[in-house]
């Protein structure tokens, strides 16, 4: 950040947090540029913090790192179809959508969005085939395999 004052005028540059660091430039006199480093966001929140500089207050914001999990990961049915749901675990903040491979035979029956923890539910209709088929719901970042098989 670039500090613009007079010639003679002194300053120092203070963060309020310590997720944030200034690096470089922390004082100086007359014009001058402070440097700063922000820590990665591994908490659940986003997160506000500031970097003052004579008495000027700069305001720094971090977004949460979305990460996602799901469990299970696949799920295998006999030819004849049937039911299951899927646990996705992210952060509050963090939104995500379920969307199936271009297939007809898997429906998704509640949960197709949401943020943060939630459940999607689907329904894997039976076959009139004597084939085995497969297809995958996807979860924000994450793949879910769908499998009917013959046993």
């Amino acid at each position: 950040m670039n500090v613009t004052t007079t010639t003679a005028c002194t300053w120092t540059a203070a963060s309020d947090a310590t997720w944030i660091t200034v690096t470089n430039g922390g004082s100086g006199t007359g014009n001058g540029t402070v440097h700063f480093n922000v820590a990665g966001n591994t908490g659940s929140l986003a997160r506000t913090g500031t970097i003052t500089v004579a008495g000027q207050t700069f305001t720094v914001s971090e977004s949460v790192a979305c990460t996602y999990q799901i469990a299970p990961t696949s799920q295998t049915f006999s030819l004849s179809g049937g039911t299951g749901s899927i646990a996705v675990t992210a952060p509050p903040s963090c939104a995500w959508a379920a969307t199936i491979d271009n297939e007809d035979w898997v429906t998704i029956t509640g949960g197709a969005s949401g943020s943060g923890n939630g459940t999607v539910t689907f329904t894997a209709a039976a076959t009139n085939g004597n084939k085995d088929r497969n297809t995958t719901i996807k979860i924000a970042t994450e793949t879910f395999k769908v499998i009917e098989a013959k046993h």
